[in-house]
């Protein structure tokens, strides 16, 4: 009998030392036994388990260290999970494009979902940090998939970021931001950026709505993937694809003061661009075709040579193309309603194009 006893002891003594599997856990007031902040359960459940977060505000800076899925749900006629800036402020970490950041929202590992959440950074603007905000923000190393959410009013300093994809160094990462809404940020609404050579992370930046006082989309260095399907409304740039190894396709930019879309080696095509400074800016040799380009000052800029312009339309802007001398590949656009169809372009150029209500078809500047 003895022997049971200490049998069924040693068995009981192996159960409870188990961990807990990975589940469903909750957040909030609307499930009995959830967490009361998102902090403790991010740090208390099991790598892939799934946090379903209540309706409600959760004053809180969150860093998430394992993989998991954090969402929010309907409860009681809402399914708006707010996560705020606490009254103690936002710590720093390490970033390679700002140097320093204070995230809302820190992953350190993935992969890392996140849907459903709205990030706020209202109450930070009375207690802002001393270096970049960001809503929610991908450090290196991380990997993921922001869908449905909202990030608004990250503007402390004239420095504050929506959504944040980084990766330096090390295993190739892919982050995806979809179907969200990123507004009201100070400086750059999403931005993805890889610092290595051959890129180490792939973003794709789909169907979202980005509403932003200066940049709306900005890819750095050499991050690699694509923008596609986007409605950007920018104060400066809509789409800056400063990466060759992106594609910018798809999208609908509005009222940029500088430039729709800033290319430099990209791919840029089917996108819509209306009443910028310079629809669509090539700063570096890419291709850019098949664009449909409105009441803009200059339809297309060359800022380099070789570039390849073909079958775009441009309609209502002063001058169509503005070639400032360089040369490319330039045949098959449409240019109508413009002052100036083609602009200081060099002499031996020969490509056909179309022109419609144009005053002057073509001016050789300097050249």
């Amino acid at each position: 009998m003895r022997r049971l006893h200490f049998a069924l002891l040693s068995l009981l003594l192996v159960v409870a030392a188990q961990p807990l599997v990975a589940a469903t856990y909750y957040v909030g007031t609307c499930k009995v036994g959830a967490f009361g902040t998102i902090s403790a359960a991010v740090t208390s459940v099991p790598a892939g388990s799934i946090i379903n977060v209540c309706p409600g505000t959760y004053a809180e800076q969150v860093t998430i260290s394992k993989e998991l899925t954090l969402k929010g749900i309907f409860d009681d006629n809402s399914s708006q999970a707010v996560i705020s800036v606490p009254s103690s402020g936002l710590a720093t970490t390490s970033s390679i494009y700002f140097g320093t950041v204070a995230p809302q929202v820190e992953v350190t590992a993935g992969p890392v979902n996140i849907s459903n959440i709205t990030v706020d950074g209202t109450a930070g603007s009375t207690n802002c940090p001393s270096t970049y905000e960001a809503g929610i923000f991908y450090s290196s190393g991380s990997s993921g998939t922001v869908t449905d959410v909202e990030t608004r009013n990250q503007s402390c300093n004239s420095e504050g970021v929506g959504i944040v994809a980084e990766n330096g160094a090390g295993a190739t990462q892919s982050v995806t931001i979809e179907n969200s809404i990123i507004n009201t940020n100070s400086y750059i609404s999403i931005l993805a950026c890889s610092e290595q050579i051959p890129s180490t992370l792939t973003a794709s930046i789909k169907n979202n709505y980005v509403d932003a006082t200066n940049i709306g989309i900005d890819l750095w260095c050499n991050v690699g993937g694509s923008v596609s399907g986007n409605v950007v409304a920018a104060g400066a740039i809509g789409v800056y694809a400063e990466s060759p190894s992106i594609t910018v396709s798809g999208n609908t930019v509005t009222a940029a003061g500088l430039y729709g879309i800033d290319a430099q080696g990209s791919v840029v095509s089917g996108n819509t661009v209306n009443n910028a400074s310079c629809g669509i800016y090539i700063e570096v040799a890419s291709s850019v075709t098949s664009n449909r380009i409105s009441n803009s000052t200059d339809g297309i800029c060359l800022n380099a040579g070789g570039a390849t312009i073909e079958s775009n339309i441009i309609t209502q802007s002063d001058i169509g193309i503005e070639f400032s001398c360089n040369t490319g590949t330039l045949s098959g656009n449409t240019i109508n309603g413009a002052a100036t169809g083609i602009d200081s372009v060099p002499a031996a150029f020969t490509g056909v194009n179309k022109f419609y209500n144009v005053g002057t078809v073509r001016t050789g500047g300097a050249c």
